[in-house]
């Protein structure tokens, strides 16, 4: 998939949980803020809690098109929650959701989260990994979060399990995370002789 082009739809995975310190929240937000300030759109679970909240704010706030997927039944439980203005896409399940998200995603930073997150970013890397054309994924890492994830795919390949592992990339901020899902002129400098985001993941 082409990331080349200035706007995107970026698919963000993340928690409902603000996770252990400010940190995680300021991380998400900061996410939101960079991927508006670069014209993108944000594609996301539809939260108004936790990290999810906190990257679709940080997005509204600077102007970005936010586009939240959720199914109903999830909906209906978080009627209360405040969300910034977006448009609403509701699913009658998890597979559905996930699968609308991708179909409308160009490309994908996950943050911290819990089981939905992982199965978020599995079901992106495993496509990668059969050749489908999903878009580039980026483990957003706030405090060595992804650590046992890369450490266990490692494992895999050493047994022969898995034939990449590389299709897991680390950022160590939003910054970077932007820059290695769609580099600007600046990040591509920054990233020149490693595109499998080795620096960042150092």
């Amino acid at each position: 998939m082409d990331t080349s082009e200035s706007s995107l739809a970026l698919g963000v995975f993340c928690g409902f949980s603000t996770g252990p310190s400010d940190r995680y929240v300021q991380a998400a937000t900061e996410l939101g803020a960079g991927l508006a300030a670069r014209g993108h759109q944000l594609v996301y679970g539809a939260g108004g809690a936790g990290l999810m909240g906190a990257v679709a704010r940080g997005a509204a706030e600077g102007g970005a098109p936010i586009l939240g997927v959720i199914p109903e039944f999830l909906r209906a439980k978080e009627m209360n929650d405040h969300l910034p203005p977006q448009q609403i896409v509701l699913t009658e399940d998890l597979l559905e959701r996930k699968r609308v998200m991708i179909d409308r995603a160009d490309a994908f930073v996950a943050l911290p989260g819990g089981y939905g997150t992982l199965d978020e970013v599995l079901e992106v890397v495993s496509m990668a990994a059969l050749g489908q054309d999903v878009g580039p994924l980026v483990l957003l890492d706030v405090d060595d979060d992804w650590l046992p994830l890369l450490n266990y795919v490692e494992r895999l390949q050493g047994r022969g399990f898995v034939r990449d592992a590389g299709i897991l990339r680390v950022a160590r901020t939003p910054e970077q995370a932007l820059d290695m899902v769609a580099p600007t002129s600046a990040g591509a400098l920054a990233l020149a002789g490693d595109p499998q985001g080795k620096q960042a993941a150092s």
